[in-house]
C-alpha cells in the first residue's frame, strides 16, 4: 500500500514538474516559440515521459485553462450571496483578467475550443450561476439554462477573439457591455425605462 502512494505521489510530482516548467517556458519566451524538447530539458525528464503525462503542449495549456476557470468558479461560489447579475458580473470580469494577463496562452484555449478535450469549466460554471438564477426567479425560465450558458460563452469568447485580433479596446468593458446585452435583451420596453 506505502508503494502505491509512493508511485502516485511521484507520478503527481513528475506532472506538476512537467506542468510548471512548460509554463514557465510559455510565459517567459511564448507558446509557439517553447519546444517540447526545451520543456523537456527545463523538466529535467525524458520526452517519452512527458508524452505519458500530455500529448501535445496544447495539453499542457488546456490543463492550465482548467485549474484558473475551476479557481474562478471557486472563487464565484464563494460569493453565493451575491445576485445572478452580480455573480456572472464577478465571474466573467475574473475570466477577462485571466484572458488579458495571459494573452498567448488565452489565444491558444480559444483556439483549440473544438475535439473532445476542450475545457468546458467556464460553461459549468456559467451553468450553475444561471441555474441558480432561474431558481430563484431572477433569469427568464424561457430557455433551458444549458443554451443561455452556451450562449453567453460563445458571446465572450467571439469577443475576446475580437479583442485579441484587433488589439484595441478594453475586454473588462466589453465583457459588461455583453452581459448587459444579454441579461437586459433589446426590447424597447426596457430600453426606454
Amino acid at each position: 500500500m506505502t508503494d502505491l502512494s509512493r508511485r502516485e505521489r511521484k507520478k503527481k510530482e513528475t506532472r506538476e514538474k512537467i506542468f510548471s516548467n512548460a509554463m514557465h517556458l510559455f510565459r517567459m519566451q511564448g507558446f509557439t516559440a517553447t519546444s517540447v524538447e526545451q520543456i523537456t530539458q527545463y523538466a529535467d525528464v525524458g520526452k517519452g515521459t512527458f508524452y505519458n503525462y500530455f500529448s501535445t503542449k496544447e495539453a499542457v495549456i488546456l490543463e492550465f485553462s482548467r485549474r484558473t476557470c475551476q479557481d474562478l468558479i471557486i472563487n464565484g461560489r464563494q460569493k453565493a450571496s451575491l445576485g445572478t447579475r452580480q455573480r456572472l458580473r464577478t465571474l466573467l470580469q475574473d475570466w477577462a483578467e485571466f484572458m488579458m494577463k495571459d494573452r498567448e496562452i488565452a489565444w491558444v484555449t480559444v483556439r483549440n475550443r473544438e475535439g473532445a478535450d476542450y475545457d468546458m469549466s467556464l460553461h459549468y460554471g456559467l451553468l450553475a450561476i444561471l441555474t441558480v438564477g432561474q431558481q430563484n426567479c431572477e433569469i427568464s425560465r424561457e430557455f433551458d439554462p444549458a443554451f443561455l450558458a452556451e450562449s453567453l460563452e460563445g458571446m465572450m469568447v467571439q469577443h475576446f477573439i475580437r479583442w485579441f485580433v484587433s488589439g484595441v479596446g478594453d475586454l473588462h468593458e466589453e465583457v459588461n457591455h455583453a452581459l448587459s446585452l444579454f441579461l437586459d435583451g433589446l426590447s424597447e420596453k426596457r430600453q426606454e425605462a
